[in-house]
């Protein structure tokens, strides 16, 4: 038989929070037959709904019922409590997080489960499917009482205290769309958000939705994202757009319109076709824009935003809510890629669908959102660094003499415990932050040692370039990273000099200052053809 993929086909998934970790959904009542009143789903893309049932004496089924994906229902059944489970004083109670991530929600019913109580949280469902390589580790501390008694045996009553579930590691290499998740989890919400043009170029003037419509003016080369502006909005429907993406002719995406307001095509458009933009059932006044991108500007003192991380290892889905960040780092080589890497905490690591569902390989359970091949990497030689005096103006004298850069970004983040009972932390808060950067240069003049020397102020940035989008007013744009930092010496000047190498070469430690010339310690520009609707 042929051999099926575990870990090689792993996925991760992620979603930024619009409240921070389990949400209640349903308090804690009887099991009955028909239980309803449940909170309705949030987000773009749903929730999965995570039942907690305890005290039940006989076995019965769970049933969800809603509009979901893959599917609108799921059962599941729940065996009678085993004797041990049922005179455990701790955690006796049956788990379930949905398969389905809900976008509306009917009701749950039940069979059997006599004497049940049952709390239902919701936790939100991935919405970008981010390549990488994570790491994560639910972590309890046990207890057992150091006592006077008869016995010699250490151990005679183990118990569980809280649950510290670790995000140890989620890294991959960088990326202007994808990866954005990291600059929100680290740097917080962009401060400004601008389209590159400035003012959108004008597709298709004002009117009323017909069954058919053809752009009035195509978009400018390469290719453009569509901006959909709907007003006078009487009846839902979707718009089909059939167009050119990436040279392939005939690509097609549906976009639902389910109100007044702004809505972006998944795809950037070198030109769409004749009667290419299909509607079914909108009523409304439609005008469409498109641009190249957006311009998004992060800096260091914002409020981060946690996420709901999905982890399909190759054999266990799992979710993560109430994920925050602690550390980051952004790691580039000339002769290698561009990778980052964050670290931090959850709130819980928790099993997605039914946990005796036997053997699990293969079986992946977190959405399939499809794997993004048009976004590209960036590597390291794709990169020009400046440094400029801290009275001058960044960005402007280019420095050659850099070979690899590291920046580590500290934002410890402190988790709180509260009488809830349950054994996961309900609330964090921000403790100061840092940014630590790492430069090996190539020493050839005495220049930066004198800075390091004087301990002189300097605006150190970099700039990372991807792929190409488009020009406005005489300005060419690409997908791109640009770091800006106000750096001081970090007390770390090491010149080497190695007989069995052809150079001599300087390990250069810095420390962001806060400058109120960039209004922040450290400034990120990221140039992408992500929507501003990343958060939603």
């Amino acid at each position: 038989m042929p051999i099926t993929a575990t870990a090689a086909k792993g996925i991760c998934n992620i979603m930024l929070e619009a409240s921070n970790g389990l949400q209640l959904a349903l308090a804690s009542t009887p099991v009955i037959a028909t239980l309803t009143g449940i909170t309705a789903p949030v987000g773009s893309t749903g929730v999965r709904y995570y039942l907690k049932i305890s005290n039940w004496t006989t076995s019965g089924t769970v049933t969800i019922t809603g509009t979901g994906t893959p599917n609108n229902t799921e059962t599941y059944s729940i065996a009678a409590p085993t004797a041990q489970q049922s005179q455990s004083a701790q955690l006796a109670n049956n788990e379930y997080v949905s398969a389905n991530a809900y976008t509306a929600i009917t009701n749950i019913t039940t069979t059997g489960l006599t004497n049940g109580t049952i709390v239902v949280y919701y936790i939100q469902a991935g919405k970008f499917q981010i390549p990488s390589i994570m790491k994560s580790k639910r972590l309890i501390k046990p207890y057992s009482p150091n006592e006077h008694n008869s016995l010699i045996e250490r151990d005679k009553k183990l118990l569980q205290l809280v649950n510290n579930t670790t995000i140890d590691e989620i890294k991959q290499d960088v990326y202007a769309d994808i990866s954005l998740w990291w600059p929100y989890m680290m740097m917080g919400a962009p401060t400004t958000t601008a389209s590159i043009p400035a003012a959108p170029t004008s597709l298709f003037a004002a009117a009323a939705i017909s069954s058919t419509q053809s752009l009035a003016t195509q978009p400018t080369a390469p290719g453009m994202r569509l901006i959909f502006t709907i007003t006078s909005f009487t009846v839902a429907g979707t718009l089909t757009i059939t167009g050119t993406v990436n040279g392939i002719a005939n690509t097609s995406e549906v976009v639902s319109i389910t109100g007044a307001g702004t809505f972006y095509s998944a795809n950037v458009y070198s030109s769409v076709n004749a009667s290419g933009i299909a509607n079914t059932s909108t009523a409304a006044t439609m005008a469409i824009t498109g641009v190249f991108g957006w311009s998004l500007t992060f800096l260091s003192g914002q409020a981060l935003y946690t996420a709901a991380v999905e982890w399909f290892d190759g054999t266990g889905s799992w979710t993560h809510p109430f994920s925050f960040a602690t550390d980051g780092s952004f790691d580039i080589k000339v002769q290698t890629e561009a990778t980052l890497t964050l670290k931090g905490k959850a709130q819980d690591k928790l099993p997605i669908g039914d946990r005796t569902t036997t053997p699990l390989s293969g079986t992946n359970r977190i959405a399939s959102l499809g794997v993004n091949l048009n976004d590209q990497p960036l590597v390291g030689w794709q990169t020009v660094v400046y440094l400029d005096p801290i009275t001058g103006t960044s960005l402007t004298t280019a420095y050659t003499a850099v070979e690899e850069l590291k920046v580590d970004l500290k934002v410890p983040q402190e988790d709180h415990f509260t009488f809830t009972n349950t054994q996961t932390f309900n609330r964090a808060y921000p403790q100061k932050r840092e940014c630590l950067v790492d430069a090996k240069l190539d020493f050839t003049d005495m220049l930066q040692w004198e800075q390091f020397r004087q301990n002189l102020k300097q605006y150190l940035a970099f700039q990372f370039l991807g792929q190409y989008i488009g020009t406005s007013a005489g300005t060419n744009y690409f997908k791109s990273w640009t770091w800006t930092f106000p750096i001081k010496t970090d007390g770390d000047f090491d010149v080497t000099s190695d007989p069995s190498k052809g150079n001599v070469y300087a390990q250069a430690k810095f420390r962001a200052e806060y400058d109120s010339g960039i209004a922040a310690a450290y400034k990120l520009v990221v140039v992408t053809t992500q929507p501003p609707t990343y958060a939603s």
